[in-house]
């Protein structure tokens, strides 16, 4: 009945209630799916698994069903006898939990639930309902208060749940099941603005008798791009931010989680294996490994059908197991080991000239600066003043760019630079850099990032100079994305950030201008753009352009301050004229004087569609050379270059680079169609952007003549 190994190692489960009656097993290590009829649950929809639990609801008798997938032995729980009350009302559960083991006499089950109407798509009622084992009915509790995590957990008779805005709900469980609420509220983590709620899926995790809260973030609702964990200390209701789980991996899926001893389970520790797997033909696997701050994602076909049951984890932990999940034969990819000769700013110099070096003509320094690599550039800075002022020339340098991500919470970043492999370390220059940071868009060499007390700021990490933003003020819209016009220094430099409120189909726009103390808002309650593509926005030829989900080009004018579609301009179509569905990976950029739109279907195909935007016959014509040019592709910035080399013409990069000693990015070739190392297997900071070198220096009182 069940696929072979399916005792031995994580397998992903779906149950597909009466439209089909078998069940999806996807074995996430060979990425492959098998659809096997099992009489035990047939007919039902899967909810969640907890340990080796498969959590049912049985559509025909409105039962829920707990089934030991060891034994098949099951533990059922009276019928759901809430019905709506109107044709249009639905009632959608979003949470449970459990006090124990389904089998324990003791155990005591909470489903959070909702009461929707389907027209309005407005909650008409919040409640719990409680049970034990065998009760012949639920206790249903009226709830007024809003709960919008993914999961709630179960420690020493209390259960903690995720409300609205930064607040942790603790209810007694007890109580609960008397019919009672006896809660208290204790306050979140104090969390950036950035990203904002419906960018975060928060997860309430019991492991070893703990609480964790493990937030994953997207950017612009888009795959995931970092990570925080949370450790609550109980007695004080403290949060304290964690850098490791120990011997211990969290399996976390739509609403329920599974904290394992990763030696039991035959999987690496100190890891977090996320789930996100929905409609369409593709699904993620994330895995965040916190030893090293980096995080890989794998792909694996999905079965779409119109139901609502759930994938989830199931993960076998009774048994010897015979495989591991990241096989620990490969090599382990250790960030912190950069070696002192790739230090971009080192201490020492040594010369064994006799005469300075400001007696070289500047003609010869001219001459020999297009051939140097950036570090070596960045060192001609610190010679002499008068090399110190070539900064014209030494933009000529082989300054691709290079890839920022930050390992440590220690005031520095890492640049790799992806054609040599090579990483190098940077100051990040905030003021408050010790803590984590975000980064939120890249352009001419500086970056818009978000430190962890919600300041945010411009800054040029290859020279230190920072410029700080005005505090951005809360709000609820969808964040889509922010960019600016030129290098914040420059008395001209205009920043936007983009908003679509996606209820009433509204752009919300945030501009700061160079020198001004706040953020002017931009209300447009007639805008044509509904929903941003995952992407920042491109400022092209002074405007902001910005791609939709749905294949449209919006673009709005800053002095005019107003929106136009390009109506004349057909929608970006799949193949054969099949439209975008928004599940597609968006990239959009400029290359030569020419805006240019990137984008993949899924990653099974190997195939990657580049288009670009004919200003002239108002259509997009499709681009299938490259030419002498390199792209490097990633949401929040993304840059077309010459190729340094030939060897690496017709080439994209994308941001995650591969396991090993040597780090390079994932690449794709136009040419050949194909990924030079499986891009899939790959490993990528938590946060990182492509930053493009700005070597225009401030200038450095302290060198020597």
């Amino acid at each position: 009945m069940f696929p072979s190994n399916f005792f031995y190692e994580p397998w992903i489960i779906k149950c597909h209630g009466a439209n089909k009656h078998t069940t999806t097993f996807i074995d996430p290590m060979k990425k492959t799916v098998e659809e096997n009829s099992i009489a035990e649950m047939k007919g039902k929809l899967s909810l969640g698994c907890i340990d080796e639990w498969l959590f049912l609801y049985d559509e025909q008798s409105k039962e829920f069903i707990f089934l030991d997938l060891n034994s098949l032995s099951r533990v059922r729980l009276p019928s759901l006898t809430e019905e709506p009350s109107l044709p249009r009302e639905t009632i959608v559960f979003t949470n449970f939990s459990l006090s124990s083991s389904p089998n324990h006499p003791n155990c005591v089950i909470i489903l959070h639930g909702v009461k929707l109407d389907m027209g309005t798509y407005t909650v008409q009622e919040r409640f719990f309902m409680c049970c034990q084992p065998h009760d012949a009915r639920w206790n249903k509790i009226p709830l007024d208060q809003e709960i919008n995590g993914l999961t709630s957990a179960i420690l020493d008779g209390k259960m903690y749940t995720c409300g609205v805005g930064n607040c942790v709900i603790v209810f007694d469980v007890l109580s609960l099941l008397a019919g009672q609420l006896d809660a208290r509220t204790i306050s979140a983590p104090n969390l950036p603005q950035f990203p904002i709620k419906n960018m975060v899926d928060k997860y309430l995790v019991e492991s070893c008798g703990r609480i964790y809260l493990v937030r994953l973030h997207h950017y612009c609702q888009g795959p995931i791009n970092n990570i925080d964990i949370y450790c609550l200390d109980i007695s004080s209701h403290e949060w304290f931010r964690v850098e490791n789980i120990g011997e211990r991996a969290f399996f976390l899926s739509g609403m329920s989680y599974v904290s394992v001893c990763a030696i039991d389970v035959g999987v690496e520790s100190n890891c977090i294996y996320y789930l996100s797997l929905g409609g369409g033909n593709e699904g993620r696997i994330y895995k965040f490994c916190l030893d090293d701050q980096t995080m890989a994602f794998s792909l694996t076909p999905t079965v779409e059908t119109a139901n609502e049951g759930r994938f989830c984890w199931f993960v076998p932990t009774r048994r010897l197991k015979r495989t591991i999940m990241g096989s620990s034969a490969q090599p382990r990819n250790v960030l912190n080991e950069v070696n002192a000769d790739k230090v971009i700013m080192e201490n020492e110099i040594t010369s064994s000239v006799s005469r300075p070096w400001s007696d070289l003509p500047m003609d010869l320094v001219e001459l020999l600066l297009p051939h140097l690599s950036l570090v070596d550039a960045l060192r001609v800075f610190t010679v002499c003043k008068s090399w110190n002022l070539a900064s014209d020339s030494i933009q000529k340098a082989k300054t691709w760019p290079w890839l920022m991500y930050q390992e440590k919470t220690d005031g520095t970043c890492k640049l790799l630079d992806p054609l040599n492999g090579k990483e190098y370390i940077t100051s990040v220059g905030l003021p408050s850099s010790v803590f984590p940071i975000r980064m939120l868009s890249s352009k001419d060499g500086w970056v818009i990032v978000l430190d962890a007390a919600n300041a945010m700021f411009m800054s040029n990490p290859l020279n230190e100079d920072v410029v700080k933003l005005p505090p951005l003020e809360d709000f609820d819209e969808d964040f889509c994305g922010i960019t600016f016009t030129s290098i914040p220094t420059s008395p001209d430099c205009v920043v936007m950030a983009f908003c679509a409120d996606i209820v009433n189909g509204n752009i919300y726009i945030y501009k700061w201008h160079s020198g001004e103390e706040d953020w002017t808002f931009i209300y447009d309650d007639e805008s044509p753009m509904r929903t941003a593509a995952k992407t920042n926005p491109v400022f092209f030829q002074g405007e902001f352009y910005c791609l939709a989900e749905t294949g449209e080009l919006g673009v709005f004018n800053p002095v005019e301050e107003t929106w136009r579609i390009l109506d004349k301009l057909r929608p970006v179509y799949l193949e054969d004229d099949v439209p975008l569905t928004g599940k597609e990976d968006y990239y959009l950029l400029e290359l030569d004087g020419n805006l240019i739109s990137v984008f993949k279907c899924n990653y099974f195909d190997n195939d990657i569609r580049i288009i670009k935007l004919d200003t002239e016959k108002m259509e997009w014509i499709p681009v299938k050379d490259l030419a002498g040019w390199t792209l490097f592709l990633d949401t929040r910035a993304s840059f077309a270059k010459p190729s340094p080399h030939k060897s690496w013409s017709n080439k994209i990069l994308f941001t995650a680079f591969c396991s090993g000693p040597i780090k390079i990015c994932a690449t794709y070739c136009m040419e050949s169609k194909s990924y030079d190392i499986h891009f899939c297997d790959t490993k990528n900071p938590f946060d990182s952007v492509w930053l493009e070198p700005n070597l225009i220096r401030k200038c450095l009182m302290d060198v020597p003549c």
